[in-house]
Protein backbone atom coordinates (compact mmCIF):
# COMPACT_ATOMS: atom_id res chain seq x y z
CA UNK A 1 0.00 0.00 0.00
CA UNK A 2 2.82 2.36 0.68
CA UNK A 3 4.21 2.13 -2.86
CA UNK A 4 0.25 3.23 -4.43
CA UNK A 5 0.42 6.45 -2.29
CA UNK A 6 3.81 7.74 -3.65
CA UNK A 7 1.64 10.72 -5.72
CA UNK A 8 -0.72 11.53 -3.02
CA UNK A 9 -1.29 14.30 -1.06
CA UNK A 10 0.84 13.86 2.08
CA UNK A 11 -0.08 14.26 5.62
CA UNK A 12 2.98 14.67 8.60
CA UNK A 13 1.63 12.39 11.45
CA UNK A 14 2.39 13.14 15.33
CA UNK A 15 2.22 10.73 17.90
CA UNK A 16 1.30 11.03 21.56
CA UNK A 17 3.50 11.18 24.38
CA UNK A 18 5.23 8.41 25.38
CA UNK A 19 4.51 6.39 22.11
CA UNK A 20 6.49 6.23 19.27
CA UNK A 21 5.78 6.72 15.16
CA UNK A 22 5.16 2.55 14.96
CA UNK A 23 3.01 2.57 17.69
CA UNK A 24 0.95 5.50 16.20
CA UNK A 25 0.59 3.77 12.86
CA UNK A 26 -1.13 0.38 14.63
CA UNK A 27 -3.12 3.09 16.99
CA UNK A 28 -4.24 5.13 13.30
CA UNK A 29 -4.87 1.63 11.24
CA UNK A 30 -8.30 2.36 10.81
CA UNK A 31 -7.98 6.16 9.57
CA UNK A 32 -5.20 4.97 7.80
CA UNK A 33 -6.83 2.40 5.44
CA UNK A 34 -10.02 4.53 5.05
CA UNK A 35 -7.85 7.72 3.94
CA UNK A 36 -5.39 5.19 1.23
CA UNK A 37 -6.89 6.56 -1.65
CA UNK A 38 -6.62 10.25 -0.71
CA UNK A 39 -3.30 10.83 0.93
CA UNK A 40 -0.16 9.66 1.85
CA UNK A 41 0.50 9.19 6.13
CA UNK A 42 3.62 10.23 6.62
CA UNK A 43 4.67 8.99 10.40
CA UNK A 44 7.88 9.95 12.57
CA UNK A 45 9.78 9.71 16.10
CA UNK A 46 9.68 12.60 18.34
CA UNK A 47 13.17 13.99 19.10
CA UNK A 48 13.15 13.20 22.90
CA UNK A 49 13.18 9.88 24.93
CA UNK A 50 10.64 8.99 27.95
CA UNK A 51 8.70 6.53 29.84
CA UNK A 52 5.65 5.07 28.20
CA UNK A 53 2.51 7.08 27.74
CA UNK A 54 -0.75 6.56 29.39
CA UNK A 55 -2.65 3.20 27.68
CA UNK A 56 0.95 2.38 25.98
CA UNK A 57 1.47 -0.80 28.84
CA UNK A 58 1.34 -3.57 29.07
CA UNK A 59 0.23 -4.42 24.93
CA UNK A 60 3.00 -1.93 23.72
CA UNK A 61 5.54 -2.74 26.65
CA UNK A 62 8.33 -4.63 23.96
CA UNK A 63 8.30 -1.62 21.45
CA UNK A 64 10.54 1.16 23.48
CA UNK A 65 12.03 3.19 23.06
CA UNK A 66 9.13 5.98 23.61
CA UNK A 67 9.18 9.44 22.53
CA UNK A 68 7.73 12.90 23.12
CA UNK A 69 7.82 16.32 21.82
CA UNK A 70 9.40 18.61 24.19
CA UNK A 71 12.09 18.28 26.62
CA UNK A 72 11.01 16.19 30.24
CA UNK A 73 9.98 18.17 32.93
CA UNK A 74 9.64 20.89 30.66
CA UNK A 75 6.10 22.93 30.06
CA UNK A 76 6.83 23.90 26.36
CA UNK A 77 10.12 23.71 23.60
CA UNK A 78 13.26 25.29 24.94
CA UNK A 79 15.29 27.45 22.21
CA UNK A 80 17.87 24.63 21.76
CA UNK A 81 14.98 21.94 21.75
CA UNK A 82 12.89 23.73 19.53
CA UNK A 83 15.90 23.74 17.01
CA UNK A 84 15.88 20.02 17.49
CA UNK A 85 12.15 19.55 16.63
CA UNK A 86 12.14 21.73 13.79
CA UNK A 87 15.78 18.93 12.04
CA UNK A 88 13.36 16.37 13.32
CA UNK A 89 10.37 17.08 10.80
CA UNK A 90 12.42 18.79 8.53
CA UNK A 91 14.83 15.15 7.97
CA UNK A 92 11.28 13.06 8.17
CA UNK A 93 9.94 15.46 5.23
CA UNK A 94 13.33 15.07 3.30
CA UNK A 95 13.59 11.23 3.59
CA UNK A 96 10.07 10.60 2.62
CA UNK A 97 9.69 8.94 -1.06
CA UNK A 98 6.53 10.41 -1.64
CA UNK A 99 6.14 13.16 -4.88
CA UNK A 100 2.97 14.50 -3.72
CA UNK A 101 2.47 17.88 -2.09
CA UNK A 102 2.40 17.95 1.98
CA UNK A 103 -0.83 19.38 2.85
CA UNK A 104 -1.92 18.42 6.44
CA UNK A 105 -0.72 17.95 9.85
CA UNK A 106 -2.50 14.92 12.16
CA UNK A 107 -1.51 14.83 15.51
CA UNK A 108 -3.02 12.89 18.59
CA UNK A 109 -2.49 13.92 21.90
CA UNK A 110 0.87 15.49 22.54
CA UNK A 111 0.58 15.45 19.27
CA UNK A 112 -1.95 17.66 19.00
CA UNK A 113 -0.57 20.18 20.85
CA UNK A 114 2.77 19.98 18.66
CA UNK A 115 0.47 20.45 15.22
CA UNK A 116 -1.35 23.06 16.26
CA UNK A 117 1.99 24.87 17.63
CA UNK A 118 2.86 24.36 14.39
CA UNK A 119 -0.02 25.89 12.51
CA UNK A 120 0.61 28.93 14.65
CA UNK A 121 4.16 29.32 13.96
CA UNK A 122 3.43 29.07 9.91
CA UNK A 123 0.57 31.97 10.89
CA UNK A 124 2.76 34.15 13.09
CA UNK A 125 6.31 34.40 11.27
CA UNK A 126 8.48 34.56 8.06
CA UNK A 127 8.25 31.51 6.00
CA UNK A 128 10.36 28.72 7.02
CA UNK A 129 11.84 25.70 5.60
CA UNK A 130 8.71 23.60 6.61
CA UNK A 131 5.49 22.87 4.53
CA UNK A 132 3.03 25.48 4.28
CA UNK A 133 0.67 23.06 5.46
CA UNK A 134 -3.43 23.41 4.44
CA UNK A 135 -5.19 21.84 7.74
CA UNK A 136 -4.99 20.27 10.71
CA UNK A 137 -6.58 17.14 12.33
CA UNK A 138 -6.35 16.85 16.33
CA UNK A 139 -7.73 13.92 17.47
CA UNK A 140 -7.79 13.37 21.84
CA UNK A 141 -5.62 16.38 21.29
CA UNK A 142 -3.88 17.78 24.34
CA UNK A 143 -3.81 21.86 25.28
CA UNK A 144 -2.21 24.40 25.12
CA UNK A 145 -0.30 24.42 21.52
CA UNK A 146 3.12 24.03 21.68
CA UNK A 147 4.74 26.61 19.59
CA UNK A 148 8.38 26.24 18.42
CA UNK A 149 8.79 30.24 17.89
CA UNK A 150 6.84 31.35 21.12
CA UNK A 151 3.91 32.70 18.78
CA UNK A 152 1.42 34.41 20.81
CA UNK A 153 0.17 31.46 22.93
CA UNK A 154 -1.79 31.11 26.21
CA UNK A 155 0.24 29.42 28.89
CA UNK A 156 3.13 29.52 26.97
CA UNK A 157 3.87 33.04 28.21
CA UNK A 158 2.87 31.59 32.32
CA UNK A 159 0.34 34.82 31.94
CA UNK A 160 -3.47 34.04 33.29
CA UNK A 161 -5.68 31.99 34.94
CA UNK A 162 -4.55 28.01 34.81
CA UNK A 163 -6.54 25.02 36.24
CA UNK A 164 -5.98 21.64 35.70
CA UNK A 165 -6.80 21.57 32.13
CA UNK A 166 -4.72 24.55 31.14
CA UNK A 167 -5.27 28.18 30.48
CA UNK A 168 -8.57 29.02 31.09
CA UNK A 169 -8.76 32.20 29.03
CA UNK A 170 -10.01 31.98 25.14
CA UNK A 171 -7.84 33.05 22.80
CA UNK A 172 -7.74 36.70 21.48
CA UNK A 173 -8.63 37.68 17.61
CA UNK A 174 -4.99 37.69 16.74
CA UNK A 175 -4.08 34.35 18.20
CA UNK A 176 -6.97 32.78 15.97
CA UNK A 177 -5.50 29.77 13.95
CA UNK A 178 -7.22 30.48 10.31
CA UNK A 179 -6.78 27.13 8.96
CA UNK A 180 -9.30 24.36 8.08
CA UNK A 181 -9.20 21.99 10.88
CA UNK A 182 -10.90 19.02 12.44
CA UNK A 183 -11.09 18.09 15.88
CA UNK A 184 -12.11 14.58 16.72
CA UNK A 185 -12.50 13.95 20.73
CA UNK A 186 -14.19 10.97 23.13
CA UNK A 187 -16.79 11.93 25.63
CA UNK A 188 -15.10 9.50 27.82
CA UNK A 189 -11.70 10.90 27.54
CA UNK A 190 -10.59 12.02 30.64
CA UNK A 191 -8.97 15.10 28.88
CA UNK A 192 -11.93 15.87 26.81
CA UNK A 193 -11.94 19.75 28.40
CA UNK A 194 -8.30 20.01 26.91
CA UNK A 195 -9.20 19.16 23.60
CA UNK A 196 -11.94 21.22 23.58
CA UNK A 197 -9.85 24.26 24.73
CA UNK A 198 -7.42 23.76 21.55
CA UNK A 199 -10.55 23.72 19.40
CA UNK A 200 -11.39 27.27 20.63
CA UNK A 201 -7.58 28.24 18.30
CA UNK A 202 -9.46 27.73 15.41
CA UNK A 203 -11.35 29.87 13.17
CA UNK A 204 -15.02 28.66 13.95
CA UNK A 205 -16.13 29.01 10.19
CA UNK A 206 -13.06 26.34 9.02
CA UNK A 207 -13.60 23.85 11.73
CA UNK A 208 -15.40 20.71 12.60
CA UNK A 209 -15.97 18.76 15.63
CA UNK A 210 -16.40 15.59 16.47
CA UNK A 211 -17.46 14.06 19.53
CA UNK A 212 -17.96 10.41 20.30
CA UNK A 213 -18.25 7.95 22.76
CA UNK A 214 -15.11 6.57 23.67
CA UNK A 215 -12.20 7.29 25.94
CA UNK A 216 -8.30 8.83 25.00
CA UNK A 217 -7.72 6.77 21.61
CA UNK A 218 -9.29 6.35 18.18
CA UNK A 219 -12.66 4.93 17.37
CA UNK A 220 -12.26 1.06 17.24
CA UNK A 221 -8.99 0.85 19.63
CA UNK A 222 -8.44 -2.86 21.02
CA UNK A 223 -10.75 -2.93 23.78
CA UNK A 224 -13.22 -0.21 22.36
CA UNK A 225 -16.59 -1.54 23.31
CA UNK A 226 -18.84 2.05 23.16
CA UNK A 227 -17.52 3.81 19.78
CA UNK A 228 -19.62 3.51 16.48
CA UNK A 229 -18.75 1.20 13.81
CA UNK A 230 -19.15 4.60 11.38
CA UNK A 231 -17.19 6.80 13.49
CA UNK A 232 -13.71 6.11 11.44
CA UNK A 233 -15.73 7.27 8.20
CA UNK A 234 -17.33 10.34 10.18
CA UNK A 235 -14.10 11.36 10.48
CA UNK A 236 -12.86 10.79 6.81
CA UNK A 237 -15.44 12.40 5.87
CA UNK A 238 -14.80 15.54 7.42
CA UNK A 239 -10.97 15.19 6.69
CA UNK A 240 -11.60 15.53 3.00
CA UNK A 241 -14.33 18.31 3.37
CA UNK A 242 -11.54 20.38 4.81
CA UNK A 243 -9.05 19.40 2.30
CA UNK A 244 -10.06 21.90 -0.99
CA UNK A 245 -13.36 22.41 -0.30
CA UNK A 246 -14.18 18.83 -0.59
CA UNK A 247 -12.14 18.81 -3.78
CA UNK A 248 -9.74 16.77 -5.45
CA UNK A 249 -10.32 13.92 -3.09
CA UNK A 250 -9.06 10.45 -5.24
CA UNK A 251 -6.47 11.56 -7.14
CA UNK A 252 -8.61 12.06 -10.50
CA UNK A 253 -10.41 15.59 -9.93
CA UNK A 254 -13.50 13.62 -8.21
CA UNK A 255 -15.43 15.70 -5.80
CA UNK A 256 -17.11 14.71 -2.16
CA UNK A 257 -20.60 15.59 -3.61
CA UNK A 258 -20.13 13.28 -6.19
CA UNK A 259 -18.81 10.21 -4.61
CA UNK A 260 -20.89 10.35 -1.61
CA UNK A 261 -24.11 11.47 -3.48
Amino acid sequence: MDAETLHLPRILCLHGGGTSAMIFKIQLRRLAWSLHKHFRLVFLDAPFESAAGPGVLPVFANCDPFYQWKPPSTHHPTEPSALLVRQTLLTAISLDAGTGPWVGLLGFSQGGRMASGLLADLQNSEPTSLPAWKFGVFICASYPPLSLQNARMAGLSGEGEVDGHGPVAAPGAEEIIRVPSVHVRGLLDPHLEKGRRLERYFEEGSRVSLEFVMGHHLPGAAGDTTSGKGDTDEIRDAILRMYGGGRELNGSGVGLDEIYA
